[in-house]
């Protein structure tokens, strides 16, 4: 870059100059030697350097020799250029030349002639120690041009590395007079002396080590001359450069610190910089905007200098921003510098970006927002202009960034309220926004200043809201562990006088709406005096509104967040409404957003504040004065066109109204009134809002009257009751109490204690208030009104008659007992009736009175209205729900009944509106109980079921579905009447006992069906808890029915508890569930089957019946709950079981199932076996019986199979029973159909047993003996999993000698299955150097004993084995080792056959196998075949079938065409560098890399390097052109690589024969090989250097390259290595030369160089040889630049993947080059590219993709983290965060995962991880036990984690003991004290760690480790230490179990007798009581009475062990019977002691 810049600076005037001069003879050659004889003639040396600079701008070309470095190879001091300048003075214009020429050779040497650094570096001796003052003088010349040239040389100088620029820097006078070089400028752009100089400045920069740019940045007059001197007029490109460099350079500089970049950047310097916003430079590069030039190239530079100064003032990490967590409260100075320069950007409120740069450094750094608002120069007073709204808007731009809630919040420490609050306020409230502010702004007489100040008053106070909510959210400071929720309301309250101190008062506020309002109201009187500014007033409408709105918005954010403001302000906010609404309604001409605001008011206030009910003055109209409430309802019936309005001001009458204390429990009817209210005509409505109106503000201003009214009806209606039910007035005065004592609260409610109900006592309950307050006091005050309305009414307006008609009905509708409304409608109609108005009552009055009648006890009612004409008449016909059943209600039963009723119900309920459900639901259940009241007057009632059935059909709203079901199922009626006959809890009736009968069930089955609905609908909305009293009911009634006596209880008939149980159960809680199964699973047999007549069938030992049996409905109940209950709990998630089966059960079950035939039972026992194998020990073995005797089903094949495997009991049963002789028959003949259990028992019969006998195993080959062949030939692929079995084959093997094909077959199949075990064994990753397990040990010797013959494996039988899976191979080299006279030379056949060069598992083997017959002295070299795979067996036959003469020895074509070119690219490619070539002992045989998929694919180089070795013998001939060819050179090559140095010098000596080779040799590439060669040869300096592998894979593409000359790179590799002798090992070749190629065919060259970067990347050394050549920084900033296309990012994103393989490279790049950011600035620049186009199989991988594919997730522990973990606060919060981290994590899955969407897989806590966890807190609480057991499991397990950590332990003690030498020069006081308080906070933080442990652990997955193989000694202490577990674990159990009363029982004492575990027992003896003591245990504790299946797993083992009767068997027996007299011997005691107990 720099030469490039360099030659493309040159102005015109030189070139002409250059082309003016004589040209050099054509016909000589310019070359070095050329130029040097004419630089020492002193009449040719300036031509010869003007032709040496011409020809050195050209360089480097293809086509032109390099004179450059022909000339410093042959003088390398240059010293002929520097004698010239020696001696007389030269001019200006020579010793430019000289300089010149000095630069060019620097350039040159500093980019692509690096291998000539010295060179460069000589010259810069040089010239620093000689000819420096010359070059300081040269730079006062007047003439510019050779000042820049003597500036380029100095800059030449300086960037040939850190070391040269020290020198320059060190010897360079850095005077005040080079400050005037920075301002000598050329107008017209072209290249001048500021340029020059800034370069040479930059230089430093670039080129310059840490300490010489912390020199240069701390020196005053050098870079901040430039920066001050005309950067706002340089040209584009200086500005890029100038910026660009100190970003890189300095900003991003890690090794700068931020102290001294606040040094460098002062407030000057960085208001330079910003001046860079302004400016006014020159043109000089292209933009690709088509616009304006001059306008484009500003907008650049503009957006150069933001981004600099983001990156400056706002980074953390790079910038010069410290974080002060004080927020500029503590008085420190703080970011003094960004102070001052954020106070002098003056354009903030004219230049976007300069405001964008304020916000952020103020959003970055909120400590100086004060200080900035003291310091600005910024007016914020309010005055009309628009530099102060601007300087507003700039204000709420700075506070909106700031975080909505305050991050003083998130604080580590306790901070004190008072400074917590002024941090809050520091982000919330400005400074300058005080009372002054706001009443200024406020009262100024402009409507844009109102505003603004308005609209800034309500932004402030939603922020302190936002801050308030958190303050005031007990959840998050309930969680938190300095503050608690009291404190935090403490500071609220301190927060809100701190801003009512600020803001002015509410008077302020509203005085300001009173006054639009008479502005307003003066425009109108303006308007109809026909005032001329009647257009100005329209125009001004618009921003009075929204003013008005902003208003009202401050009021309504005052009562949230400066309540007190509120309360303060004795303003009547009713008055408000004027203007909002007339006595008309709501006015068209006030904007919906005034409506709106004004509701939100009126919502958010408290009701004291508002005068509802009284006249205001301001309302006049031509009919009187109105109240507020009056113009609340006439809005609320004017807004039907706007929803929201509507819903805002019905919630606004409610909360009037409750507020008022007469609704306090009635409120929902006043819904009712509203409802019909807004039902009504619009020309009626306002007739009955009169009405309204003055009944509600009579009721509220009078209360008690009416509420008195209320509750003496009340009583009324109670003694009424009671004197109907004949009881006494004390019993009926019990609910009348209640009344007395509800009554009083409201009293106290009434008289306005706002908060303090809580203290009144506990809450009422639903049932209760209904019952004291079954309707409003407003009933009794619209009766009473209506009463006194005037005759005149019932004419003009009769609507009012009507309203009231119909909500009370509704009203009556809505009453669980009528009576008491029923009696105050009769009161009032009585004194109606009683009145002196002539006329009679209104129609509707007349309808109500029949029909509220209809509730009226006989002597109660009263014949009222008999001579007014008889309504039934005047009614119209209803044609809604509720008018439709009140019709029909009316007529009576029979109308209920009619079809063309239920068709008109029907046809209603579809128009029906959803929030008349809840009314018409009431209506039907107050039906529902007055029928069933008067049940003794109607036939039948049967119309309940259409009733009832209709209401739960077609909901869509939840809530209401809720309050319809509410209503319903806590309904009196329907609880007391639901299964009432079968709980005897019939309510008091009159009934005769048949139609009571009929009735309960009626009302039950319709209840069951209601609930059977309702329940689904109940569940999604989590309200089952509705149910919960028909489910107890349910219970109660199925306990009822089970504890009756057995003659009563029908056992074949459904009774009425069992259907619904069976409907229901599924909604009952489990432990309800749980109690009524138990209960019908205990119920006796004969309850829970049924006999009925049919033939019996069984077998002979079975009776016959004459009756089958069948389970009866209690049995069927239980096994259909049960089975519907497992099969919910398996499909929910969590798996669970609803109920748990205890021994009991699985009895009952077991009874019903040996009982009767159920495929359904069996089913459902084998699903619960499966579900809980454990079961399987708690049923009897009669089970196993009867699944042998009966028939063999599927389902009882896989219970019998099921109880085998998992019960020691029912094996023995099953062994007795092959045993008898009758069975044995049974299996012959059906051998299919028991061969599931004869494999299910053989896979469990094996494992150890001591309390079952051996007898019963050995007699099995008996029975396989004795039945047929095919048995036991079937049986014996099941001998291959356990290697017990194997003692079976000698007995089957005598048997059958006397049949010889038999014998052979059995032969056959035991081979096979010995193969298949030993292939089970050796294929589990076996390590190959462990000895053979015993079990292994002794089956090897019987696979020798078949395989081998007298001397030695047959290759027939080897080629058998080969042809098997991998693992025999192992078990084929297990042989060779064990026995080695097998090994013969006829076997490398077979071997090399099966043999492929590769590293596969089987390949390594059979490498091993080869080695191992080397060391047995049978020599492959002997064999005279090197040839492997297939070619090896076809070689092998054509040698036989040609016989010695003719055969041929393979060459070495035939040998390299073996090798297949792509596995040879893949194995230069994945060499595996760990592979060692003669393995060690003690280390793992096989080679393993988890980093290459198929090791298949990559040849093995421990065969590959001998067998190069062997075909380069110098006698050999060989194709050395076919050796590179086949990519055989490629893998010597990178062999030397490798770790291992035995492998490097097999490689190094392949090389030295192919060199011997190809000297002799003749082709066309030879010379271009054997120099590649030499130079590699060359560059070695020592012996059996390890090279880095990205060189040796460079020089395996350079040899590859060679064979290609077609290609372009041929010409540049071959350039190359012409013009280097040696290959220098520490840098990458030409990497910076082809990466900035110039050539046209630069991107193959770059994309060439960086995939030998890519696949030469391997490991540490790799590494750290690119990143110090700086390859790693190139990638980076080239990868982000413009210049940088697709494909190149790709391959640049690709080695970096490569490079995050390795731990160093990866923590590097992180941490020292932000790989990171730049991965997501990288894949936020390409997003969108990306994501618009799809991604094809075939096409290339984008960056993103990459890394969205490679990148997993990073691992939640990590030993380099655990290692910094060195305190005790970084683990504690470590351990905070990563608890948080999981629990969180587990959360977002389960919702992720439920909701559907794309997880990650989650990532489980590891073993290594828990326990490296353990570890490290042990080690700091220094707990010594735990440490030892870690250490214990991690030498037993082979935990490299914790091993690693103690090793590391070991280290850091030097570490440890050289702090304490440092703290003994301490004072010892001031170390004791400061040590005591350490420790003492350290032990607390340590403490805070376990609850952290314990949750972490929570989410640990243990997994089995595998335990390294034991020797021969461990077994027995492994057992004994077995042993004595189970034994403690038996005492704590046999002590729970005599808590529980065991201790009684003559059985438990005589078994613990029989089993005692004496001290004098052997092991045998204590293992066996011990297991036949865990039998008994387990049977006991699961609930048993009696030990059933213990019993009879005794008497099983003493009768098996008594029943080996032959002579031979019990001779080949007797020594293993020995070892078993310790069961019979307990088993006999057992039995006697038990017969001796029963005997007497």
């Amino acid at each position: 870059n720099k030469m490039g810049k360099k030659r493309s600076s040159e102005d015109v005037d030189e070139s002409k100059t250059h082309a003016k001069k004589g040209k050099v003879s054509e016909t000589a050659e310019f070359n070095g030697t050329v130029f040097k004889a004419m630089l020492k003639e002193p009449t040719k040396a300036m031509k010869g350097l003007d032709t040496f600079i011409t020809t050195a701008k050209k360089l480097p070309c293809p086509d032109l020799y390099d004179v450059v470095e022909g000339y410093i190879k042959i003088s390398m001091e240059c010293s002929e250029i520097f004698k010239l300048l020696e001696g007389d003075k030269q001019t200006e214009s020579e010793m430019m030349l000289i300089f010149q020429s000095l630069e060019m050779i620097l350039l040159r040497t500093a980019s692509d002639l690096s291998h000539f650094s010295m060179v460069g570096f000589t010259i810069v001796k040089k010239a620093v120690s000689s000819y420096m003052k010359l070059i300081q003088t040269s730079l006062h010349s007047e003439n510019h041009r050779f000042v820049r040239h003597c500036l380029s040389f100095l800059s030449a100088m300086v960037s040939q590395g850190a070391d040269t620029a020290r020198e320059v820097f060190s010897h360079f006078h850095f005077t005040k007079g080079l400050s005037a070089l920075a301002k000598r400028k050329d107008k017209m752009g072209r290249p001048d002396v500021r340029m020059a100089y800034t370069q040479f400045a930059l230089s430093f920069l670039v080129s310059g080590d840490n300490v010489t740019i912390g020199q240069l940045l701390e020196m005053k007059d050098f870079l901040p001359d430039i920066l001050s001197s005309g950067l706002k007029e340089d040209r584009i490109s200086t500005v890029n450069l100038i910026l660009s460099t100190l970003q890189t350079k300095v900003v991003q500089r890690q090794a700068i610190s931020k102290t001294q970049k606040v040094r460098f950047f002062t407030p000057s310097l960085l208001a330079q910089i910003a001046s860079l916003y302004r400016w006014n430079g020159i043109v000089d590069a292209s933009t690709d905007d088509g616009k304006n030039a001059e306008e484009a190239g500003k907008m650049v530079v503009r957006k150069l200098v933001h981004n600099f100064l983001l990156n400056l003032c706002c980074s953390r990490k790079h910038g010069i921003s410290f974080y002060d967590p004080s927020f500029g409260t503590a008085g420190r100075a703080g970011n003094i510098v960004l102070l001052q320069f954020v106070v002098g950007l003056k354009q903030a409120t004219e230049d976007d970006l300069v405001s964008d740069l304020m916000v952020n450094i103020l959003r970055v750094s909120p400590d100086i927002l004060p200080r900035f608002f003291k310091e600005t120069q910024y007016s914020f007073i309010p005055r009309l202009k628009s530099a102060w709204t601007d300087n507003i808007t700039l204000l709420k731009k700075i506070y909106e960034s700031q975080p909505e809630v305050s991050k003083a919040f998130q604080t580590r420490e306790v901070v004190p309220l008072p400074r917590l609050l002024s941090m809050v306020l520091v982000t919330s409230l400005p400074p300058v926004c005080n009372k002054a502010f706001f009443t200024q702004g406020i009262n100024f007489a402009n409507v844009v200043v109102q505003h603004t100040t308005l609209s800034l008053m309500s932004f402030l106070l939603k922020r302190a809201q936002r801050n308030m909510e958190l303050c005031l959210d007990r959840s998050v400071w309930l969680a938190s562990d300095l503050y608690t929720p009291a404190t935090m309301q403490d500071f609220t309250q301190q927060y809100r006088e701190a801003l009512g101190k600020v803001l002015p008062d509410m008077t302020s506020i509203v005085s300001k709406w009173q006054s639009l309002t008479k502005k307003e109201k003066g425009g109108n009187e303006g308007k109809k005096e026909g005032d001329v500014k009647e257009d100005a007033t329209k125009v001004e409408q618009p921003e009075v509104i929204v003013l008005k709105a902003l208003i009202l918005q401050v009021m309504c954010l005052y009562q949230k967040v400066v309540p007190h403001l509120v309360s303060q302000s004795k303003f009547d906010f009713s008055k408000l409404l004027k203007g909002i609404v007339s006595e008309k309604g709501m006015r068209e001409e006030v904007h919906p957003v005034l409506q709106h605001q004004i509701l939100q008011l009126a919502l958010d206030l408290p009701a004291s504040k508002f005068s509802w009910f009284r006249v205001q003055d301001h309302v006049e109209t031509s009919s009187g004065e109105k109240s507020v409430f009056f113009l609340l309802l006439k809005m609320f019936v004017s807004s039907n066109n706007n929803s929201h309005l509507k819903m805002s001001t019905r919630k606004l009458v409610v909360k009037v109204l409750k507020d008022s204390g007469v609704f306090e429990y009635t409120w929902s009817e006043l819904e009712l009134w509203l409802k019909h209210l807004d039902r009504l005509q619009t020309d009626q409505q306002d007739t009955v809002i009169h009405f309204l109106e003055r009944v509600l503000m009579c009721l509220v201003c009078n209360p008690y009257t009416y509420t008195d009214k209320v509750a003496s009806l009340v009583q009324e209606a109670a003694y009424l009751q009671a004197n109907l039910s004949g009881q006494d007035g004390d019993t009926a005065s019990i609910p009348i109490s209640h009344i007395d004592d509800v009554l009083d609260m409201v009293d106290v409610i009434m008289e306005g204690s706002e908060g303090e109900t809580e203290e009144l006592g506990p809450a009422l309950s639903d049932d209760l208030i209904l019952q004291t307050f079954p309707f409003s006091a407003v009933v009794p005050a619209v009766l009473e009104a209506r009463n006194k309305l005037p005759a005149t009414y019932r004419t003009e307006k009769g609507v009012i008659y009507d309203y009231m008609a119909t909500v009370l009905c509704d009203v009556l509708h809505c009453q669980r007992d009528p009576l008491p409304l029923s009696l105050a409608l009769l009161q009032y109609d009585k004194e109606l009736n009683s009145s002196e108005d002539p006329g009679p009552p209104h129609h509707s009055i007349i309808h109500l009175h029949h029909y509220y009648t209809t509730w009226l006890p006989q002597q109660a009612r009263e014949p009222l209205f008999q001579s007014c004409e008889s309504p039934l008449h005047v009614s119209p016909s209803p044609v809604t729900f509720t008018g439709l059943l009140k019709t029909a209600y009316t007529q009576g039963a029979s109308a209920l009944l009619e079809d063309s009723f239920r068709r008109r119900l029907e046809k209603s309920l579809v128009t029906m509106e959803t929030a008349e459900y809840p009314v018409a639901a009431k209506q039907i259940l107050l039906y529902i109980k007055t029928t069933v009241d008067n049940f003794s007057m109607v036939r039948r009632n049967t119309h309940l079921t259409c009733m009832s059935a209709p209401m739960v059909e077609g909901e869509t709203e939840p809530m209401v579905v809720l309050s319809v079901l509410s209503s319903i199922l806590k309904h009196p009626c329907i609880e007391q009447w639901f299964l009432s006959l079968e709980l005897s809890s019939v309510p008091p009736t009159s009934l005769n006992p048949v139609r009571l009968k009929l009735l309960c069930a009626q009302l039950s089955d319709c209840i069951l069906g209601l609930l059977q609905s309702s329940a689904s609908v109940l569940r999604p909305l989590n309200s089952l808890h509705l149910l919960s009293p028909y489910l107890e009911a349910v219970s109660r009634a199925l306990l009822r029915e089970l504890g009756e006596t057995g003659e009563r209880r029908e056992t074949d008939k459904e009774s009425r508890p069992v259907r619904a149980f069976m409907a229901l159960h599924a909604y009952m809680e489990p432990p309800l569930l749980q109690e009524l199964v138990s209960s019908l699973l205990l119920l006796p047999k004969e309850t829970l089957i049924t006999l009925r007549e049919g033939d019996g069938e069984g077998e002979e030992d079975r009776e016959k019946s004459p009756r089958a049996a069948e389970l009866s409905v209690y049995g069927r109940t239980a096994l259909q709950v049960l089975t519907e209950t497992t099969s919910s709990s398996d499909a929910s998630s969590s798996g669970s079981p609803v109920l748990l089966l205890s021994q009991a059960h699985l009895q009952g079950l077991a009874t019903l199932l040996l009982s009767c035939s159920s495929p359904s039972l069996e089913t459902f026992l084998l699903q619960a076996l499966r579900t809980q194998p454990g079961n399987a020990k708690l049923l009897h073995t009669d089970i196993l019986l009867q699944c042998l005797r009966g028939p063999l089903t599927a389902a009882t094949q896989a219970l019998g199979v099921a109880l085998l495997q998992n019960c020691s009991a029912h094996r023995l049963c099953f062994e007795v029973w092959c045993l008898k002789p009758q069975h044995l028959e049974t299996l012959a003949d059906q051998t299919e159909t028991f061969l599931p259990l004869v494999n299910s028992y053989l896979r469990t019969a094996a494992r150890k047993d001591p309390a079952r006998p051996k007898e019963g195993r050995w007699l099995w080959s008996r029975l396989l003996c004795q039945t047929h062949c095919y048995l036991s030939t079937r049986c014996i692929s099941f001998l291959s999993v356990t290697p017990f079995r194997w003692q079976l084959v000698d007995p089957i093997s005598a048997v059958l000698s006397v049949c010889p094909e038999e014998l052979e077959l059995w032969r056959t199949s035991v081979l096979s299955a010995a193969l298949r075990w030993l292939s089970s064994s050796y294929g589990h990753n076996r390590d190959q150097n462990t000895a053979p397990l015993a079990q292994e040990d002794s089956i090897l010797n019987r696979l020798t004993e078949l395989l081998v013959g007298p001397q030695s494996i047959s290759p027939v039988v080897l080629l058998c084995l080969l042809s098997l899976p991998e693992a025999l191979v192992s078990l084929l080299l297990s042989l060779v080792k064990r026995s080695p006279a097998v090994c013969s030379s006829s076997h490398f056949v077979v071997l090399l056959g099966g043999y492929g060069a590769t590293l596969s598992t089987t390949d390594q083997n059979l490498l091993l196998l080869l080695q191992e017959y080397e060391r047995n002295g049978i020599s492959l070299v002997d064999f005279q075949c090197m040839l492997w795979g297939p070619a090896a067996v076809e070689h092998h036959k054509a040698r036989r079938s040609l016989g010695v003469s003719l055969w041929q020895q393979p060459s070495s074509e035939d040998l390299l065409a073996l090798l297949s070119p792509d596995t040879m690219i893949n194995t230069i490619t994945h060499f595996p560098l760990q592979r060692r070539i003669i393995l060690q002992e003690g280390k793992e045989l096989i080679f393993k890399d988890e980093e290459v998929k198929d090791l298949g694919s990559v040849y093995d180089p421990c065969f590959l390097l001998p067998l190069f070795s062997a075909m380069l013998q110098p006698e050999s001939v060989i194709d050395c052109l076919k050796f590179v060819s086949s990519h055989g050179l490629g893998v010597t090559m990178v062999s030397l690589s490798s770790y291992d140095p035995k492998l490097r010098a097999a490689a190094y000596q392949v090389l030295a024969s192919y060199h011997h080779h190809l000297e002799a040799a003749r082709f066309r590439e030879k010379r271009q090989l054997l120099y590649l060669l030499d130079m590699v040869k060359n560059g070695i300096r020592q012996q059996n250097l390890r090279m880095p592998f990205v060189l040796t894979t460079y020089i395996t593409k350079v040899a590859r390259q060679m064979l290609k000359p077609e290609e372009h790179m041929y010409v540049v590799v071959n350039r190359f290595l012409l013009s280097h002798q040696c290959l220098d090992f520490r840098r990458v070749p030409e990497f910076f030369k082809l990466f900035y190629s110039c050539d046209m065919e630069h991107k193959m060259e770059r994309e060439w160089i960086l995939s030998v970067l890519e696949e030469g990347l391997k490991d540490r050394q790799c590494y750290d040889l690119l990143d110090q050549q700086g390859i790693f920084q190139t990638l980076l900033g080239f990868c982000c630049s413009p210049l940088c296309d697709q494909h190149t990012q790709t391959l640049i994103v690709r080695v970096l993947h490569q490079a995050g393989r390795v731990t160093k490279a990866a923590y590097n790049l992180t941490k020292g080059h932000g790989l990171l950011t730049w991965i997501l600035q990288l894949l936020e620049k390409s997003q969108t590219c990306w994501s618009a186009e799809p991604v094809s199989p075939d096409s290339e991988l984008h960056p993103a993709t990459l890394w969205n594919s490679s990148v997993t997730s990073p691992p939640l522990t990590t030993p380099l983290l655990f290692s910094r973990l060195v305190k005790a606060g970084q683990l504690s919060l470590y351990l905070q965060t990563l608890s948080s981290i999981l629990q969180h994590c587990g959360t977002a899955l389960g919702v992720h995962g439920e909701a559907g969407w794309l997880t990650l897989r989650p990532q489980a806590l590891s073993s290594q991880d828990a326990l490296a966890l353990l570890h490290r807190w042990s080690t700091l609480t220094h707990n010594a036990p735990l440490l030892s057991q870690l250490q214990t499991v991690a030498e037993k397990h082979k935990v490299k984690e914790l091993l690693g950590e103690e090793k590391g332990r070991g280290r850091s003690s030097s570490v440890q003991a050289q702090a304490q030498a440092r703290s003994h020069s301490r004072p010892k006081e001031q170390e004791e004290e400061g040590e005591v308080e350490r420790r003492e906070e350290e032990k607390t933080l340590l403490d805070k760690c376990i609850p952290h442990l314990r949750n972490i652990f929570t989410h640990w997955e243990p997994v089995s480790l595998v335990c390294p193989p034991s020797s021969p000694t461990q077994p027995q202490t492994q057992t004994q230490t077995q042993v004595e577990h189970v034994q403690l674990f038996t005492n704590i159990m046999i002590q729970l179990l005599e808590s529980r009363g065991c201790t009684e029982s003559d059985l438990h004492r005589a078994v613990l007798t029989a089993c005692s575990l004496g001290t004098t027992c052997d092991d045998q003896t204590t293992k066996e009581g011990l297991m036949l003591l865990s039998l008994y245990i387990h049977e006991m504790w699961s609930g048993a009475k009696s030990p059933e299946l213990f019993l009879n797993h005794v008497r099983l083992a003493n009768e098996i062990q008594g029943s080996v009767g032959t002579k031979d068997q019990k001779k080949n027996s007797k020594r293993r019977s020995q070892t078993h007299t310790a069961l019979r011997t307990i088993c006999s005691d057992l039995l006697s002691g038990l017969q001796s107990t029963v005997a007497p």
